[in-house]
């Protein structure tokens, strides 16, 4: 047979495939060359991460986008530190929303003399440990021209047990409310009122005003008690002090510092349990009518017979806004807003369109609509100077109870009866008043009145589920102060930074590494050896050279023949 020929080689290439060819890849460049403009443009980032960690919130952004400045973010932290990786990535996410944000990571033990430089020109208090790492007092500078914002490690992560290591981030919040607060060039003064039975400031708990001071100074709002009543020192009919929670025995409070109201921004009354004298209210009024404002937060305040509520003498001051307080009790009968606990004196209140309820929409999206304990009703009045605005209301099934002491005696479930006000009531207004003669302001005196001292207990800033009240009374103070609105980030969950290890752990540890697994090792190797011992043992192989009938044994034989 002769040899098979081999295949014919293809003819050369035409000059029309050449071209088609080389169409075809000029095309591939091109179409790559677009796309990389296109991801260019339109830059995305995807965040896998447990709760988000690196998604920015519409605060943040806001924010970023409506630079018109550079601003520098100095990073001190060096390489070994568990906070690096995650600082950059955050930063990463925010450069994505901005050109003008410059970043430099400056690590102290790799780049020492740039990291001298920052330190000589802000300041930065630095030391060495025992193993030579340089540590400083700064983790971040956040700097618009020379006008520095300094973030220590306990500002980004928030240790929540330090026995179990568990932490929460707040890379977040601490970046954007730094970069918000080198941004500012005023500081909005917040005054509160005292004299008059109000809480102090600077009680702290569930119930006390000190988280809304924190969050206020924060946002870069400063924040006075003002004196008033009588001196400042808030004394009831006995002359003890019933107004700021002191304990029994303790000395006398000095009176507040008499601050200038006219140097303040918004004016605070919070929960005054005390008649104000007629010289207070016209002083809170003519500081209105002359420009200010003011968030006037009261309520219900029984007297001390349990009889009647007590005449706070406030009329004069609401009938600035065009609102008046009832003398009656709220109580919310709708299942779907009031709590399952009580009789419906915990209520969460409908929403009413205002630029202060704006930010309500959100938190509402997420099941956290404000929520108020305790409440009166309020009404507008017929000689007011403006038609006040409703901001929350209850709904058509709600009452305002009349009588409540009488009820109180015998509670149970509450019907509302004969002069009692039914729904839907507004527990919240607000009003903006004509601007003064001659004033230069955007707008005129803006007033917000909240019938329930409720909203500014600490416990909204404490509890995920009160977040809804929280936005509520921050956007009443920013539209007051005519302020961006206050930063809004929600909490990241908490993680755990670390391992916890007893004792008796590391001698578990010390068991399995150094008797467990070599022993298992040695038995699995055991088991393995014999498991081939008896498959070569095995009369598989009659014919095989090691087989006593491949060496022709004569008793094999016989044993066989007589088988």
């Amino acid at each position: 047979m002769g040899e098979e020929r081999p295949d014919r080689a293809p003819p050369g290439t035409s000059l029309g495939e050449k071209l088609s060819t080389s169409v075809g890849i000029i095309a591939a460049m091109v179409l790559a060359v677009l796309v990389n403009l296109l991801v260019a443009r339109h830059y995305k980032r995807w965040d896998w991460t447990q709760g988000g960690l690196y998604t920015l919130s519409d605060a943040t952004v806001s924010t970023l986008r409506a630079l018109e400045e550079p601003i520098r973010v100095y990073v001190l932290l060096s390489e070994a530190d568990p906070l690096t990786l995650s600082v950059r990535h955050l930063l990463d996410a925010y450069r994505a929303e901005t050109t003008r944000l410059e970043v430099d990571v400056t690590d102290p033990d790799r780049r020492p003399a740039e990291f001298l430089a920052v330190q000589q020109r802000y300041g930065v208090v630095a030391g060495k440990t025992e193993d030579g790492r340089i540590v400083t007092d700064a983790a971040i500078i956040v700097a618009r021209g020379d006008r520095p914002h300094f973030l220590t490690a306990s500002d980004l992560v928030e240790v929540e047990d330090e026995d179990d290591l568990r932490a929460r981030p707040r890379l977040e919040q601490a970046l954007t409310g730094a970069i918000r607060s080198v941004l500012r060039t005023d500081r909005p003064r917040v005054c509160f009122a005292s004299g008059h039975g109000e809480k102090s400031i600077e009680v702290g708990g569930a119930g006390g005003l000190a988280a809304l001071k924190d969050r206020l100074n924060k946002n870069n709002y400063e924040v006075v008690a003002l004196g008033g009543g009588r001196g400042g020192h808030d004394h009831g009919d006995d002359g003890h002090d019933h107004g700021d929670d002191e304990e029994p025995g303790a000395a006398p409070k000095e009176p507040a510092p008499e601050v200038d109201l006219g140097r303040c921004r918004v004016l605070v009354l919070a929960e005054p349990s005390q008649p104000v004298p007629p010289r207070d209210v016209a002083r809170y009024r003519a500081f209105i009518e002359q420009g200010g404002s003011a968030l006037l937060a009261l309520g219900p305040v029984p007297d001390e017979s349990d009889q009647r509520y007590v005449d706070l003498g406030l009329s004069g001051l609401l009938a600035v806004a065009g609102v008046e307080l009832r003398s009656d009790f709220v109580f919310e009968l709708d299942p779907k807003l009031r709590s399952t606990q009580g009789f419906g004196e915990t209520f969460s209140p409908l929403v009413r369109p205002h630029p202060i309820t704006e930010g309500l929409v959100k938190a509402a999206d997420q099941g956290l609509g404000p929520v108020l304990t305790v409440a009166s009703s309020l009404a507008p009045t017929t000689s007011g100077p403006v038609a006040p605005a409703p901001l929350l209301v209850t709904s058509d099934r709600a009452f305002g109870m009349v009588d409540f002491f009488g009820w109180a005696r015998d509670p149970s479930e509450p019907q509302p009866r004969d002069g009692d006000h039914r729904g839907p009531l507004t527990v919240a207004y607000a009003a903006e008043l004509p601007k003064p003669a001659g004033s230069s302001a955007a707008h005129g005196p803006r007033v917000v009145v909240v019938s329930s001292p409720s909203a500014l207990y600490g416990a909204n800033w404490q509890s995920p589920e009160l977040r809804g009240t929280a936005v509520f009374v921050e956007s009443a103070l920013s539209w007051l102060a005519a302020s961006p609105p206050m930063l809004d980030i929600p909490d990241k969950p908490a993680v755990t930074a670390g391992l916890r290890l007893s004792e008796d752990s590391l001698a578990g540890i010390f068991r399995y590494v150094v008797v467990y697994m070599p022993l298992a090792a040695a038995l699995l190797g055991l088991a393995v050896h014999l498991a081939r011992r008896g498959s070569e043992r095995r009369p598989g192989d009659k014919g095989g050279p090691g087989s006593p009938a491949g060496r022709g044994s004569p008793g094999g034989t016989e044993r066989e023949g007589a088988s």
